[in-house]
């Protein structure tokens, strides 16, 4: 099934990419000649086309409408929320009124955080403690990430891609270092393509062990929370032995890999049993016994659910459409996962079924996943090539091939989903035009849609379940 998952416009023309047999393509749209043309189709999400083309309009006034027309899922009925004379509103947050009956009442929640995050708007329409509706609003910093990376040169662009969402460090780096090296036609030895994505399965791992801790204290269970809080440190400390820095940047580059030349390879492949035992000793044992007990299912279980429908309906991605069953996953076939294997999504649906539980069990599954596919593919490496510098590609980029200008993208299957880039080039290689479009642009209206008729309490057990980008969307 395709499903469109990015779209942006570059010199006058419009471009989408689509997902379909597990790849990304993008194509020349010549059948859109404005940007409401998206916002009346329905195969492309309102939160994709307003991320996409979304401009300043100021606040957001709604208070005249009726409450039924604004709590319509009705795309046409709702359209005038979302453009105003031809222009779409941006998902930043400039204000917001919403309409509400005598039976109900209106609850807001940031921009400022509990937990003093990165900040965003939530606004509820309650009935009694029951969630009627909620609208998120974002992009607070508005750091100008996408403009700031035109007129600049690969090495000036590069530090940025590990700014767009600090938690997906080594999957923007790669993705970036991947639209270059396809520019400069440089082929890295394949051993060095797939330890960069064991790198990647690494910074997941340490991510869900993060977030199985965070899910657990919601909940009030501390054995797993405390055990997550802490040995999640065993892989951020995996990454920093490997490359220098527990987040790993600075670390991947276009044609380059700079890895720890303090230790031996030896020490390196010694290092990762030192993750698995910690992991089978101790994270394990807590996640198994927490998965096995009634009273976290009886609370996890049916609360904050998402259907394979709303997957399909609403473009979500990556971990959000894997946890409601629908097997969607970039590592499938690809060369740089040799023996990558799916996870049960059908066969064990009861634990894919879209809700907290399938969140928290999901996490629990790429770990294993990743786990395992790390161990059995480094006996397969070649790590004194992997670790010896001196022999990948040169600096020397001038050397290379002529290039060619024009738009290059890259997708990489992050801990969150597909993260998508998009660069276009001058002659020289320096960048006119960029689009960036994080898994969580897509995947925040899941948060939206999971909290109906939800107890108001619930609120941050789901938005912790799913754990969003604040900052991938505030480009």
């Amino acid at each position: 099934m395709n499903k469109i998952t990015g779209v942006t416009n570059f010199d006058g023309i419009y471009y989408q990419f689509v997902f379909e047999n597990q790849k990304l393509r993008m194509e020349e749209l010549n059948s859109k000649k404005s940007h409401i043309d998206f916002l009346l189709d329905s195969s492309y999400p309102i939160w994709l086309v307003r991320h996409a083309f979304g401009q300043d309009m100021g606040p957001e006034d709604y208070s005249d409408l009726k409450e039924e027309d604004y709590l319509t899922d009705q795309r046409g009925k709702n359209l005038s929320l979302h453009q105003k004379s031809g222009m779409i509103r941006d998902l930043f947050y400039h204000g917001l009124k919403v309409p509400f009956s005598n039976e109900h009442y209106s609850h807001a929640v940031g921009p400022i955080h509990a937990g003093i995050i990165e900040p965003g708007h939530f606004r509820f329409v309650v009935e009694g403690e029951v969630i009627k509706h909620l609208t998120i609003r974002l992009g607070f910093q508005k750091r100008s990430i996408s403009e700031n990376l035109i007129h600049k040169t690969m090495d000036q662009v590069m530090p940025y891609s590990e700014t767009i969402s600090g938690d997906t460090s080594i999957g923007y780096a790669l993705a970036f270092s991947k639209i270059y090296e396809e520019m400069y036609g440089i082929v890295l030895p394949k051993d060095v393509q797939i330890f960069r994505s064991i790198l990647v399965e690494l910074e997941r791992i340490a991510v869900h062990i993060g977030d199985l801790g965070g899910i657990s204290e919601d909940i009030g269970y501390y054995p797993l929370y405390g055990v997550c809080v802490t040995d999640r440190g065993a892989a951020l400390g995996l990454m920093e032995t490997w490359t220098g820095h527990r987040f790993g940047k600075s670390v991947l580059r276009p044609g380059k890999l700079f890895l720890n030349n303090r230790i031996s390879t030896k020490q390196a492949k010694d290092a990762f049993f030192q993750l698995k035992k910690v992991y089978q000793s101790k994270i394990r044992p807590q996640i198994l016994r927490a998965l096995s007990i009634s009273t976290l299912k009886e609370r996890m279980q049916g609360c904050g659910f998402i259907s394979e429908a709303d997957v399909h309906k609403y473009g979500f991605v990556g971990m959000v459409s894997r946890m409601a069953g629908v097997n969607e996953d970039l590592r499938l076939n690809h060369p740089d996962y040799p023996n990558w294997k799916p996870l049960p999504l059908q066969e064990e649906h009861h634990h894919f079924n879209g809700d907290v539980w399938a969140r928290m069990y999901v996490r629990f599954a790429e770990i294993e996943q990743s786990m395992s596919w790390i161990e059995e593919t480094m006996s397969d490496l070649d790590w004194n090539l992997i670790w010896d510098t001196q022999n990948q590609i040169t600096n020397d980029f001038q050397s290379l091939k002529p290039i060619r200008p024009g738009i290059y993208f890259s997708s990489v299957e992050a801990w969150r989903g597909p993260l998508l880039v998009a660069l276009n080039f001058d002659e020289n290689g320096i960048v006119t035009d960029s689009y960036i479009r994080d898994p969580s642009v897509l995947n925040w209206h899941a948060l939206e849609l999971a909290v109906r008729g939800e107890q108001v309490g619930d609120f941050p057990l789901n938005n912790k379940s799913f754990n969003l980008s604040y900052v991938g969307f505030d480009l």
